[in-house]
């Protein structure tokens, strides 16, 4: 029976990509980690590593490769992307893909429309859907004092190409967000900036810090219908106030956020694994939409210890195997699951907290009461059996710890 399933083909292989091979093997799928370099979810012994070409540097020679190794497949592989420039290049390219594979993702017009955040946020507009005001850096001068404080946002950070874009996405990552109080600190941005402004949007600026985030994650099928739907928040990021999810837990969300989420995916043709991220307002209590992502989050593996299991449901659709005709929802009550990146969430919380987010720091054994406080703990490093992973994780975290160590030494607060 098994040799008769299409193996999963996942890329990149971060903690994301790891936690889809880690579910679907252990669920008796066979799995292809496919990645430019070695990241973490490559040494999963859940996994074969494939090294392929970077598609954001070399989209063309990445798709004839995946083109080439799906068609040696004897089953149609089904493609799990899990960036925005893996899942650009298997959608632009999804007509061709298609006949050798089965994509996990949605058609390139709305992929393009949701990762192109001036698109987006300009239907977001048209549409009335619960986005910030934006403007392009051409319509800065009709704002007025009440407009301010503004974020500055690149228009994409991870896009596919053939070598053009790599450089800007190295600036982008640097202006991911920049907080704009007055016109007087816009000034000063649009001068200093001026090379990346063609790259940037501005918006309304909705405050708080990482852990106002909150996402709704689900699964469409090929008829934008919703099967399945997971909602959480994080509890930590790393930079505090806009870093990627290093402690997430299941959350439960105003029922208002999952109809916009479904109008959404209807309206623009998402199908695929996707996750929409609101920004909850600490004095208003309302949420705006901050963003799209149209493939699967980093912390994706909190969904089965949720009780509902994205990845599968996933898979067993675009496989055929069937899945329940209701939209399938998280059985577990809110805050009785956390996933956690359990190194990284060390290190911020035992140190690099202490220099630019007090509030969140923490003695070693006051992280662990509080960390273990009445939940669950799925540990992103440390899956039972993935003995592997265990390992490379832990050498890398310790190298990236020398690093901040080093970088903190040469520093002026290091040197005093």
């Amino acid at each position: 029976m098994k040799g008769d399933l299409p193996r999963a083909i996942v890329f990149n292989c971060h903690f994301n990509g790891l936690s889809i091979i880690q579910e679907l093997a252990t669920n008796g799928i066979q799995c292809i980690a496919m990645d430019s370099a070695r990241s973490i979810g490559t040494y999963s012994k859940y996994a074969e590593f494939v090294r392929c070409p970077d598609p954001s540097s070399n989209e063309s020679r990445f798709v004839d490769f995946l083109y080439e190794f799906c068609s040696r497949e004897r089953v149609k592989p089904i493609l799990f992307p899990t960036n925005d420039q893996w899942a650009t290049a298997v959608s632009r390219h999804k007509e061709r893909l298609s006949q050798v594979a089965i994509l996990c993702v949605a058609d390139w017009t709305a992929v393009q429309t949701v990762v192109e955040k001036d698109r987006f946020y300009a239907l977001g507009q048209e549409r009335d859907f619960p986005t910030p005001r934006t403007w392009t850096h051409a319509e800065l001068t009709s704002l007025t004092a009440s407009d301010f404080p503004l974020a500055a946002k690149p228009i994409w950070r991870r896009n596919s190409s053939d070598g053009r874009e790599r450089s800007v996405a190295l600036e982008m990552d640097r202006l991911r967000l920049t907080v704009l109080e007055d016109r007087s600190a816009l000034e000063g941005f649009l001068e200093r900036e001026r090379r990346w402004l063609d790259h940037l949007i501005f918006q309304t600026y909705v405050p708080g810090l990482s852990d106002a985030m909150y996402t709704v994650g689900i699964y469409a099928d090929g008829d934008h219908r919703l099967r399945g739907i997971f909602t959480g928040r994080k509890v930590r990021g790393y930079p505090a106030d806009s870093g990627d999810c290093v402690v997430g837990e299941v959350s439960s969300v105003p029922e208002t956020l999952i109809e916009t989420t479904r109008r959404i995916v209807a309206e623009l043709g998402i199908s695929g694994i996707a996750e929409f991220e609101f920004k909850r307002d600490p004095t208003t209590g309302s949420f705006t939409l901050i963003e799209v992502n149209p493939r699967s989050w980093s912390w994706i593996g909190i969904t089965p210890a949720a009780g509902v299991s994205l990845p599968l449901i996933a898979y067993r659709d675009l496989a055929g195997l069937g899945v329940q005709q209701a939209c399938q929802r998280q059985t577990a009550l809110d805050g009785t699951v956390r996933y956690v990146k359990v190194l990284q969430d060390a290190m911020n919380v035992w140190l690099l907290y202490r220099f630019d987010y007090r509030d969140w720091s923490n003695t070693p054994w006051g992280w662990y009461r509080e960390l273990h406080d009445g939940a669950r703990i799925i540990r992103a490093e440390f899956h039972a059996k993935d003995f592997p992973v265990w390992i490379m994780s832990s050498w890398m975290a310790l190298r990236g710890l020398i690093r901040e160590l080093k970088d903190w030494l040469q520093s002026p607060r290091g040197k005093a």
